[in-house]
């Protein structure tokens, strides 16, 4: 239940619009299959480093003035798109994603740091290692066996689609009938 006066927030690195038109045609490509899914909008797929939830209005210059000393300095993150998984595993799937290649390990200890800034404000680690993956969908049925091993055989990799990550984002995420919206509440930009 969302406290009053509250405002759900994350941290993440929007992707570009040349890798999420790829996107777009998986999320088509799958959709045949007529899975019980809610896909993750294109427009809203981004690569999440941290869910903070709910957040007063006044933690948020904090959260901002934590992470600065962690961006100052850091460079950009060039990716490639990988291929599609899922999470827990494919005998239960809940969530479909697709991985990336490239500064991963970069990235990784890039978000550690971020954690680490703000724990000091009473954000706990996720308990979870952490996984560069984009969230294409939420799988909400049953899913024919056959289909999900031709889906996680989809060789995206092979079209090459690089990107650079040059931008660290702190958005504000409202919640409708018609699926979450985002907002900037303050943006970093990776030299």
């Amino acid at each position: 239940m969302k406290k009053h006066n509250t405002i759900r927030t994350f941290i993440a690195c929007p992707i570009p619009e040349t890798a999420l038109l790829l996107i777009a045609d998986l999320q088509d490509q799958i959709r045949s299959f007529e899975w019980k899914i809610k896909w993750v909008p294109v427009t809203n797929i981004h690569l999440t480093l941290c869910f903070l939830g709910d957040i007063s209005p006044s933690q948020q210059q904090h959260i901002v003035n934590a992470i600065t000393p962690v961006t100052a300095s850091h460079k950009a993150f060039d990716f490639s798109l990988g291929n599609p998984g899922v999470f827990p595993n494919p005998k239960r799937p809940n969530v479909l994603w697709l991985g990336l290649y490239g500064h991963v390990s970069q990235l990784k200890a890039f978000q550690t740091n971020i954690q680490s800034a703000l724990k000091p404000l009473g954000f706990s680690e996720n308990k979870r290692p952490f996984k560069a993956h984009l969230t294409l969908g939420r799988i909400k049925g049953p899913v024919l066996e056959k289909q999900m091993a031709r889906v996680l055989c989809m060789d995206i990799a092979s079209k090459q689609c690089q990107f650079t990550c040059n931008r660290l984002v702190f958005y504000q995420s409202k919640l409708s009938r018609q699926g979450a919206s985002y907002s900037v509440l303050n943006e970093w930009i990776l030299t």
